[in-house]
This record gives structure tokens, C-alpha cells and sequence, in this order.
């Protein structure tokens, strides 16, 4: 069976480099257990700390705590047509979006995601 040549990529003195688009390969990375475990790593060691950190605590005991009701859940996204692993940071509280975003009883929110979110971006490429 012979092989189709991929694309020439780099010409060196003694080395001739080519690649060959895997698409299948590709997908199967972005959906399997290597990047699964880093994502969700990620997101329980960098993300759950910092929105527990962030996280409002009112003196109320009669009610479910926003700073105690995150967690973090596996799920995937389409990114440009490729479906692909994802962990989110999640919080079940059921005051949940009015602290995040405010309301006429809670006033301006909070914006834990949003802090997490622009933490997490900020990280660049360094996510040990």
C-alpha cells in the first residue's frame, strides 16, 4: 500500500519533513482521556479554588450557600466544527445567576466567572 505524501514543511541540510493531516487522529485527541484529565485538572485545581475564593458568604444559614455550591462537571464543545472535551466551573446554588450578575434584591453582581474566566486566560501557556 503505498503512502501519500503530505505537505513539505521544512527542508534541512539532511532531513526532508512532511505532514499529513489526521483529522480522524486529531479528533480522537480532543476527545480522549489525556486531555480529559488535563482540562479537568485545570479547572479543580486553578478554577474551583479561585470562585470559592471570590465567592460571596452571607451570615444566612437558612439557605444554600453560593461559595459552597461549586463543583466542577465534564462535558464537551464544538470549537470550528470539532467536538472536543470540556470542564466547567459550576455553581448549583439556586441564587446562583443573581449573584453573578446582580438584581433588583442583590444589587451589582459579582462576577465570579468572569474573574475566573479572564484568571484562567491569563495563565498563558503555563498550567502546571
Amino acid at each position: 500500500m503505498a503512502r501519500t505524501p503530505g505537505k513539505l514543511v521544512y527542508t534541512g541540510r539532511h532531513v526532508k519533513v512532511t505532514f499529513k493531516m489526521d483529522r480522524k487522529g486529531i479528533a480522537e485527541c480532543a476527545r480522549g482521556p489525556e486531555l480529559t484529565h488535563a482540562v479537568q485538572h485545570l479547572a479543580e485545581t486553578r478554577g474551583l479554588p479561585l470562585a470559592i475564593a471570590l465567592s460571596p458568604r452571607s451570615d444566612r444559614e437558612d439557605h444554600i450557600h453560593y461559595q459552597d455550591s461549586w463543583t466542577v462537571l465534564l462535558g464537551s464543545e464544538t470549537i470550528r466544527g470539532m467536538l472536543r472535551v470540556a470542564a466547567y466551573v459550576y455553581n448549583r446554588s439556586p441564587h446562583a445567576a443573581a449573584v453573578e450578575w446582580g438584581n433588583q434584591r442583590v444589587g451589582d453582581g459579582h462576577y465570579v466567572l468572569t474573574q475566573i474566566l479572564n484568571h484562567l486566560n491569563s495563565l498563558g501557556h503555563d498550567h502546571n
